[in-house]
């Protein structure tokens, strides 16, 4: 199983949730994101009518690394307890490790052109009651042969094949290296707060946010469907909760955090990001930075 190494941030002071009484309603117009999120049916719908492109696989370090949902076996959609997804790691001898839909799941692939095998696969023994069974999962990557790359509407999906040609897995990559990182908030409600210096760290690997202002922390954890095209969902949100001149901004701030429902990149800056709610309008713009750690 992959090892993390993760610095973590420490806080010096206990965490309250900020009570909602304290929510007030911003009149500032907000720019709406006119692209909705796509939902991997209403993909695949678009598909059967322009159809997906196939992608060369020429850098699979790159193009193949991370992680993968499992969406359907043999052409079946699965349902299953949990998500079910493999994490292809490059950096630590080709190993996959993941879930079945019940059980943790790990082992080693072994990749030369577009053949492709697992070996020494094994799982947990949690008993599961879904429909699609962590045993079809697991047969289904023992039939691996073959991979192909896909993309359409910027997803990319993982076909895996047999050695008779026939898809035995379609998968959906998963891909929010682009949010993960260190961010300054650069804009909430359209209104530039730069100056406020309040800066966002998004663990994406351990799934946590982490939030930085001149006189308070909130910390809370990262959801993400990876049904739907970059979903982002910030939930159990915490304040240390400590009074200052900004504190209308800061409970403006949590609530569009809260009210935050995906992302996407701003326009053709790459260094900014936008969290959209669920009425495709831009609540918060984020700009790329540097870590730096401050003492409250």
């Amino acid at each position: 199983m992959k090892k993390y190494i993760i610095a973590a941030l420490s806080a010096c002071m206990a965490f309250a949730p900020m009570s909602a009484d304290k929510k007030k309603n911003v009149s500032t117009a907000k720019k709406v994101y006119e692209k909705q999120a796509v939902s991997v049916p209403m993909a695949e719908h678009m598909a059967s009518k322009s159809g997906p492109q196939k992608v060369a696989i020429k850098a699979p370090e790159k193009q193949l690394y991370g992680e993968w949902t499992i969406l359907s076996i043999k052409k079946v959609d699965i349902d299953t307890e949990q998500r079910a997804y493999i994490y292809l790691d490059f950096n630590n001898g080709n190993q996959v490790y993941g879930c079945n839909g019940c059980n943790a799941i790990n082992g080693h692939f072994d990749l030369k052109g577009n053949k492709l095998t697992f070996s020494d696969m094994i799982q947990g023994g949690a008993e599961c009651n879904s429909i699609t069974s962590e045993q079809e999962v697991m047969d289904a990557l023992a039939e691996v042969a073959n991979i192909e790359l896909e993309s359409l509407y910027n997803i990319n999906y993982m076909v895996l094949k047999n050695v008779s040609g026939k898809e035995v897995m379609r998968l959906r990559q998963l891909n929010f290296d682009l949010l993960k990182g260190p961010w300054m908030v650069k804009e909430i409600e359209g209104t530039n707060v730069l100056d406020k210096e309040i800066r966002i760290v998004i663990d994406i690997d351990m799934r946590t946010v982490h939030v930085q202002t001149k006189c308070n922390i909130i910390t809370g954890k990262v959801h993400i469907d990876s049904k739907k095209e970059n979903d982002v969902q910030f939930e159990d949100l915490k304040s240390s909760n400590n009074q200052c001149e900004d504190s209308d901004m800061e409970t403006q701030l949590l609530i569009d955090l809260e009210e935050t429902v995906s992302c996407k990149r701003a326009g053709n800056i790459s260094t900014d990001m936008e969290l959209i709610n669920n009425n495709g309008e831009t609540v918060i713009r984020l700009q790329k930075t540097e870590l730096v750690r401050k003492n409250l």
